[in-house]
């Protein structure tokens, strides 16, 4: 009882080194660019993609001083492996 759910988030997180040259916020402008798609990789904002048909608990992107983070957490075990 008292609303505990004893099913794990699962998790998995997507990092690149972004350590930058100088401090022109470029690690910043690429998170947000990635996100737009490319000519090879059309999808348009995966994120909106994601939370239409997923039971996601957590989607987000971070930018630090020396990386960039794209982390994930769902209940469902079939968007683990998607």
């Amino acid at each position: 009882g008292g609303g505990y759910d004893p099913k794990p988030d699962k998790v998995f997180g997507i990092a690149f080194r972004t350590k930058p040259s100088s401090s022109t916020g470029v690690p910043h402008i690429l998170e947000h660019s990635v996100l737009c798609g490319s000519r090879k990789y059309p999808s348009r904002d995966p994120f909106a993609y994601l939370l239409k048909g997923s039971l996601q608990t957590f989607l987000n992107a971070f930018t630090y001083p020396d990386r960039t983070v794209y982390p994930v957490a769902s209940r469902n075990q079939v968007d683990f492996y998607n």
